[in-house]
């Protein structure tokens, strides 16, 4: 969930169209649904993608796969400041 949220930071964070977001921070996780589980060693897929964006809130819908086989998916809102605000 963690890894989830931090890429999701990045994505929202690199689009250069939009402003960067100050303090961003991990806000609300929402049907998180984890399958599986992952053993040392094996190596994670995550996927994210920003579904939508409102002032200083940050929609991500993504999910964690190892190999072919997803162990979590959930939509997770993050939330910053808009800088110069």
């Amino acid at each position: 969930m963690e890894a989830l949220a931090q890429l999701g930071g990045v994505i929202a964070q690199s689009d250069p169209a939009l402003q960067p977001l100050a303090d961003l921070k991990l806000a609300a996780v929402k049907g998180a649904k984890i399958t599986g589980s992952a053993v040392p060693g094996e190596t994670l897929t995550i996927r994210a993608e920003v579904a939508g964006r409102m002032g200083g809130l940050v929609q991500v819908q993504g999910d964690v796969l190892v190999g072919d086989r997803v162990i979590l998916t959930a939509q997770v809102t993050l939330s910053g400041t808009v800088r110069g605000a």
